[in-house]
């Protein structure tokens, strides 16, 4: 039974990657519907660097394995590189570390 409710809590975690870390990009990139100043400046660091916060809480609260950490980080990587400009691939590792601190910060508390 603990494995399975472990197993819901990490299909929330790919869930909410794949919404963040490809479909937001794709979507604010490809669609045009907004400058590319405000891609960056809102979805790229605002909305996901949020989500990143939110995941490493997440991740420590329901007290998942370290592993889920580079879930959403990974899959930004991977379409960053092959579809949006190359700047962007940065926003991955910024993300990562993001994500680590609040990992790490809910942990002591």
């Amino acid at each position: 039974m603990a494995k399975k409710v472990e197993s819901n809590k990490s299909i929330a975690v790919w869930g909410f990657g794949i919404l963040f870390g490809i479909v937001l990009p794709l979507f604010s990139d490809k669609f045009r519907l907004i400058h590319r100043v405000w891609m960056v400046g809102f979805f790229l660091f605002l909305v996901n660097m949020l989500f990143s916060i939110w995941l490493g809480q997440y991740i420590k609260k329901n007290g998942l394995k370290w592993w889920n950490l580079l879930v959403f980080p990974v899959l930004y990587l991977l379409v960053s590189s092959i579809f949006m400009p190359k700047y962007t691939v940065y926003f991955a590792l910024f993300y990562l570390g993001v994500t680590y601190l609040a990992w790490s910060i809910s942990s002591q508390s």
